[in-house]
């Protein structure tokens, strides 16, 4: 859904970037049928760009390549955003009781993405049956009316007042004025509209209307294209040799019934006097010409940053992802082995912090710190909050500092981790993790602490599921969280917690494989409810189907490092 978002925003931003070019410069001037495939190429081209990818700087020349990097990187900063939101639910349902609040604020980004493409789904609908309705009553119009044929024009002889009109190959008048005297003008300006396929362009624009209706710019380049239709047969009619004034006199006359609508011709429209005004002018000279040439040049300059944009933020996404994937493993750090899961990271790569822990000693991006360090690295590093931190920590690790660094962390509000692993064949093993807020954070941010796995037995308002994060009992404590998380639901309850505890002298392999059993426990339910529901693999949902899956039996896990 953040990726349509995107889409129909970057796609608008184009098109009224391009339309501005015109009304700025070709509007006035009198290369009419220039202005119709104009107004008509920059919707094309507003479509298409999101897609286009060329790299038209091959000698990479500083001059070019440092604006269009800078703006790339913005782009991405915004394509980050979108795609965090849907990742910041998924963490917010996860390990941590201390999350459940924040579970809350998830469920407010979810309604609000609901919310918007419910409105813009009706919005489409709306045009898109206005425009079928259109459609309907003009051929119901074709077939119940007489037909004849005047001068190669089919002409539809409709016997009540309108105003003349054409559509597609049709010509449609009020039968009086058939035989009157200034049908042959009638005729001339609307087989203009005929051969010339404007229906064509009309349809082609309200059907791209229907789904960018909420931009009011495609409404305006819709009453421009209009007008540069009207001005290209009002040109013919003054060329065939008709008079200027009588031509003029009955435009004025047809006033009394103008009945636009969106998919047709009239013969008249309520911008008259701009047709009259625009009769009167003369062709455009060498001034015009040059205004011309510099907005096509614009507008190809303009089309051409658009498309070398998109092809930086594919070169910019690829060094990332090849840093990424030439670091995770090359530190020589001897990983926890853990089973394959089908979890692939989908959130922000880019925005990360590197935290490799090994014999008690901490690095962050390849440079040593302290404990008391990490606060500051993160305040004046180039990432945000909002971002992750990945941790690479030995197997051999003792838990006792890695609390100490998650800590911190959680005193620094840069609670998303993202643990790394290995598979038997060297493969990778991702594992999110949701930290809960200190005391202090929850009470400046509105968000619930977690209490202790001992506070929550006491307190006796949750089932609770104890588990030792340093017992190896490998796939019987997957099956034991499975067990115990069916039960509840079949409770209806949702009142249940995971107290997942460990000691300082625990391994962090020993840690890290008893986590992952516990969180699968949770997705080997899942997984039978993405396959009952929508035949698909957890890890291989939508967005809106993720959510449907967990509803009811959310992650709720306590990893208690007090206890």
């Amino acid at each position: 859904m953040a990726k349509l978002l995107v889409y129909l925003l970057e796609s608008s931003a184009v098109l009224a970037l391009f339309y501005a070019a015109y009304l700025l410069v070709l509007r006035k001037e009198t290369f009419f049928s220039l202005n119709r495939f104009f107004l008509l190429g920059i919707l094309v081209l507003s479509l298409l760009f999101p897609f286009m990818r060329f790299d038209l700087n091959p000698t990479h020349v500083a001059a070019v390549e440092r604006p269009i990097e800078e703006i790339s990187k913005l782009r991405i900063t915004y394509y980050e955003a979108m795609a965090q939101w849907e990742f910041d639910g998924r963490a917010a349902n996860g390990s941590s009781v201390g999350a459940r609040k924040g579970q809350s604020d998830f469920e407010w980004t979810r309604f609000w993405f609901s919310a918007f493409l419910t409105v813009y789904a009706i919005g489409t609908v709306v045009c898109l049956s206005r425009t079928m309705w259109t459609l309907r009553r003009i051929w119901k119009m074709r077939r119940v009316y007489p037909l004849t044929e005047v001068d190669d024009v089919k002409v539809v002889v409709v016997p009540n007042p309108i105003a003349p009109f054409s559509f597609l190959n049709y010509v449609f008048v009020h039968g009086a004025m058939v035989d009157g005297p200034e049908f042959k003008q009638i005729l001339v300006h609307e087989r203009t509209h005929v051969r010339q396929g404007h229906s064509i362009d009309l349809i082609f624009v309200q059907v791209f209307a229907a789904f960018f209706w909420f931009n009011p710019v495609i409404w305006q380049l819709i009453k421009s294209l209009k007008t540069a239709h009207e001005y290209i047969a009002d040109r013919k009619i003054i060329n065939s040799g008709y008079s200027l004034v009588e031509y003029q006199t009955l435009l004025l006359k047809q006033l009394i019934s103008n009945n636009s609508s969106g998919l047709v011709h009239n013969f008249n429209l309520s911008f008259i006097k701009k047709r009259i005004t625009m009769m009167k002018n003369k062709k455009s000279g060498w001034s015009g010409k040059v205004k011309v040439a510099a907005a096509i040049a614009c507008t190809i300059i303009g089309s051409a940053i658009i498309i070398q944009c998109n092809s930086k933020i594919d070169e910019l996404t690829l060094q990332q992802s090849e840093v990424s994937a030439s670091n995770e493993f090359a530190q020589g750090i001897n990983l926890p082995v853990l089973p394959a899961t089908g979890y692939t990271f989908q959130g922000d790569s880019a925005n990360v912090l590197n935290f490799t822990i090994v014999a008690d000693k901490l690095t962050i991006d390849g440079v040593s710190y302290g404990l008391s360090e990490i606060a500051s690295v993160i305040e004046k590093g180039h990432t945000t909050i909002a971002g992750h931190v990945v941790m690479r920590v030995d197997k051999d690790q003792k838990m006792g500092f890695v609390r100490d660094v998650q800590m911190e962390l959680r005193k620094a509000e840069r609670r998303k981790i993202l643990y790394l692993a290995q598979t038997e064949e060297g493969g990778k093993v991702e594992s999110t993790i949701l930290l809960p807020p200190t005391p202090e954070s929850a009470a400046r941010n509105g968000l619930m602490t977690q209490p202790k796995i001992s506070e929550l037995e006491a307190a006796g308002k949750y089932a609770l599921l104890k588990i030792d994060l340093g017992d190896n009992a490998g796939t019987a404590t997957q099956q034991k969280v499975y067990n115990f998380v069916v039960s509840q639901i079949q409770k209806s309850s949702t009142d249940y917690v995971v107290g997942a505890g460990f000691d300082d002298d625990d391994t962090y392999s020993d840690y890290l494989l008893n986590l992952s059993y516990v969180k699968e426990g949770f997705n080997q339910l899942y997984q039978e409810r993405a396959r009952e529901l929508f035949g698909k693999d957890y890890f291989k949902l939508e967005s809106e189907q993720f959510n449907e899956v967990r509803r009811g039996a959310p992650m709720a896990i306590s990893i208690s490092e007090e206890d």
